[in-house]
């Protein structure tokens, strides 16, 4: 419920919250010391997230699919595997 999308792009997560929530998900994020976040940027409704070079945004997008029980979109693909 805090959570509404995650999509990325290289090293950058893009994570939708609803109106209000965005500096919550980002205090949490940057708290929890997860493999890969190297911080985030809160705005109302709307988290950046920058990745870990060798970590990469589209994996680190999936671990947060994965917290927040989103499901992975099937257009994208785990790391490393060819489109």
């Amino acid at each position: 419920e805090w959570v509404v999308s995650v999509e990325s792009s290289a090293n950058l997560v893009v994570v939708r919250t609803p109106p209000g929530c965005a500096h919550v998900v980002a205090s949490a994020l940057d708290r929890s010391a997860l493999r890969g976040v190297l911080g985030s940027v809160a705005g109302d409704d709307t988290v950046l997230v920058i990745a870990a070079e060798e970590h990469g945004g589209g994996a680190l997008a999936n671990d947060f699919r994965g917290l927040a029980g989103l499901k992975v979109p099937s257009d994208v693909k785990p790391e490393g595997a060819s489109r």
